[in-house]
């Protein structure tokens, strides 16, 4: 019998396989969702797999600040966590923000903070750090302000944009309320409701809240894949990856309902199949989808370390 995977490992594990899917052509796309067992050609995932394999390398020791951006220059610029045949696509807002902190090496001002930095590159990196908090300060670390301190500095290094902030933060509440067991529509319904009440607390992010109010309505998933506004914000990104969610039935369905946002777009299949991947825990498809993974070994590695040290699981 195959050890039961820990949580770490299959966030990893099904970002990689979201990431991969993301980059197929659609014919292949349609193979791998629709008939996983005929698909054999190679998955090559890319940046924000690598950048959360280096925030897990960095967050496994326990965290600190200065570490984690060390840890994301060194994929930057060594292409660690980057290995052959993956696909390392990166925007312009990760770009710039790398940038200025090599110049100036302020980790406080290395994030950037125009509109182009409310951008949906940084959600990927962050569901790692809602798993740490969640281990750390259990479903109540919203009420820790250590805590979200660390998801906003975390988040901060490259996007520093509050709209962005707050996208990381209904993003993480959603996923804690998931590991906390709720059922989908209880943890985007609890996660929402919980940033909701902080965020209007902080007059910094109150006026990004109206973003999310679609996302709040109790008719929510009954809305049209059309429906959606895909420009790359974070917000709209993350409306469209919590559709996809409530929409599913089991691990495959959820990346069959990202596709529906166009083949052509890869954070949302990335955040889709990651989060499926949370929820649907039993599913067995994606650990025999991601035997096609490259470098899979590396990803093994990584979650075996944190693993070892405990500040996942």
């Amino acid at each position: 019998m195959a050890k039961k995977q820990t949580m770490i490992e299959r966030t990893l594990l099904a970002m990689a396989v979201g990431e991969s899917l993301a980059y197929l052509p659609s014919s292949k796309q349609e193979i791998l969702v629709h008939q996983p067992d005929n698909f054999t050609d190679p998955l090559k995932w890319g940046a924000n797999t690598s950048m959360s394999l280096a925030t897990v390398s960095s967050l496994s020791r326990g965290y600190q600040f200065n570490d984690v951006m060390l840890r994301l220059q060194n994929w930057y610029k060594r292409r660690q966590y980057a290995p052959a045949q993956t696909i390392q696509s990166i925007d312009d807002v990760i770009q710039s923000s790398m940038l200025r902190f090599s110049k100036n090496r302020d980790l406080l001002a290395s994030g950037g903070v125009d509109e182009a930095s409310n951008s949906d590159s940084v959600l990927a990196r962050m569901i790692p750090v809602a798993l740490y908090l969640h281990h750390r300060f259990g479903s109540a670390f919203i009420n820790d302000e250590r805590a979200m301190l660390l998801l906003h500095r975390v988040a901060g290094l490259t996007h520093n944009h509050e709209g962005a902030l707050v996208s990381v933060g209904m993003l993480s509440l959603i996923i804690s309320q998931i590991l906390d067991g709720k059922n989908l529509f209880d943890s985007v319904e609890n996660g929402l409701a919980f940033g909701f009440e902080y965020y209007s607390r902080h007059q910094v992010f109150a006026g990004e809240l109206k973003d999310f109010d679609a996302m709040n309505l109790p008719d929510f998933s009954n809305s049209s894949a059309a429906d959606f506004k895909l420009d790359g914000q974070a917000s709209n990104t993350l409306e469209a990856v919590v559709w996809s969610l409530l929409n599913s039935e089991n691990y495959q369905d959820a990346l069959n309902k990202a596709l529906m946002h166009g083949h052509a777009n890869t954070m949302i299949p990335t955040l889709a199949g990651t989060l499926a991947g949370i929820y649907y825990k039993e599913d067995e498809q994606l650990n025999i989808i991601s035997q096609q993974l490259v470098s899979r070994k590396l990803i093994i590695s990584i979650s075996h370390l944190a693993n070892r040290l405990g500040r996942f699981n």
